[in-house]
């Protein structure tokens, strides 16, 4: 595909998700939610509101061009590593119970594969503002001292246009927030996938999924080390963190249905942990070579959300902040979806009081 030609399915796309968020959500609230776009040539996302917490919602979600562009690009060259095999006497070691795919191209078109991947991806960007947007995170960031705005500039760009570097109470209510955001946008996906697919094609989809969402925590991430974090720092979670915390949400979602009886999919928890597994690595190998980066990084590939050295001291800090501000969120949230709100469990919770 062509730059423009993939511009323009990014915009199909996420037009008609708006038009369907408006009629089933801001058309009973008196608001409107807006889909634009920018010319910035890096990787960009941004939610920003129009209106007061108090007011009908006028909200709106930007991404660059270039966002699609880059993202489109990802998918090929990941699909194209995976169809050569290249790999696969690594993989067979590390995923020797696990029949994983020799190749992503799902369709007879392998341009409709990607298409399909980058469908998954671009839309969970989206779900991800989208989640702001909804619980009103750029009121409760502004009020907790992050920002002076209520706009949430995201994705790689809060690298380059934040320029106060948050540290304390106000990283801390930043990042379970983005980590909210994450949640939203990852359930929301999936229950999109469980509407419209089922049997072989809802396995191939969620495959499709994982992938594409790997891939975009991978390019937040790029081929740095891992930092170790016990304290928060920053606007956001380092990605490595987001994406050990996202895609256990997927085999935990799924695990609440009958997917058999209800979808003719014969897809299990243990699949869907190899599955989920199997992404994410390739994803950070993908990008190792894709950087020319010689050796794994220390803690480079995803480990657990709690095996990360200072993982236990860092999520007890983000559950003490969500619990925190979350009766706020509450009473001005746009929505009310249990599903698609960020939640610890007891056992979580235990876990992190037990020391690990």
């Amino acid at each position: 595909m062509e730059d423009f030609e993939i511009v323009d399915l990014a915009i199909d796309v996420l037009s008609n998700v708006t038009s369907l968020v408006n009629e089933s959500l801001y058309s009973e609230l008196g608001g409107e939610l807006k889909i634009l776009w920018s010319t910035k040539n890096y990787f960009y996302a941004c939610a920003s509101v129009g209106s007061e917490v108090d007011e009908p919602p006028k909200h709106y979600i930007t991404l660059s061009y270039e966002t699609a562009v880059l993202l489109y690009r990802d998918i090929e060259l990941y699909s194209k590593y995976i169809e050569s095999g290249i790999d696969n006497g690594m993989f067979d070691k590390i995923f020797k119970d696990f029949n994983y795919p020799k190749t992503l191209f799902f369709h007879s078109d392998q341009e409709l594969s990607c298409k399909q991947m980058f469908i998954s991806g671009v839309t969970w960007i989206f779900y991800h503002e989208l989640g702001h947007l909804i619980q009103e995170h750029g009121y409760i960031r502004k009020k907790h001292g992050c920002h002076v705005c209520t706009d949430i500039v995201d994705c790689a760009s809060n690298d380059i246009e934040n320029h106060t570097v948050l540290s304390g109470r106000a990283s801390a209510v930043s990042h379970v927030t983005e980590m909210a955001a994450d949640y939203y946008a990852t359930v929301s996906c999936l229950i999109a996938l469980l509407m419209h697919f089922e049997g072989e094609e809802l396995e191939a989809e969620t495959r499709s999924f994982t992938s594409a969402l790997a891939l975009v925590l991978y390019r937040f991430h790029g081929i740095n080390p891992y930092e170790r974090t016990e304290v928060p720092y920053g606007s956001h979670p380092q990605p490595l963190i987001r994406l050990e915390q996202t895609m256990p949400l997927i085999f935990e979602f799924y695990d609440k249905f009958d997917l058999a009886d209800e979808k003719s999919c014969n897809l299990n928890r243990a699949d869907l942990v190899n599955m989920t597994s199997w992404s994410s690595f390739t994803a950070g190998i993908f990008w190792l070579k894709k950087g020319n980066q010689k050796g794994i990084p220390e803690d480079f590939m995803i480990s657990g959300s709690l095996q990360r050295p200072g993982m236990i001291e860092y999520h007890r800090v983000m559950v003490d902040i969500w619990d925190a501000i979350n009766p706020e969120i509450e009473k001005v949230k746009r929505h009310s979806n249990p599903y698609a709100e960020l939640q610890f469990s007891d056992q979580y919770r235990k876990i992190l009081q037990n020391g690990g």
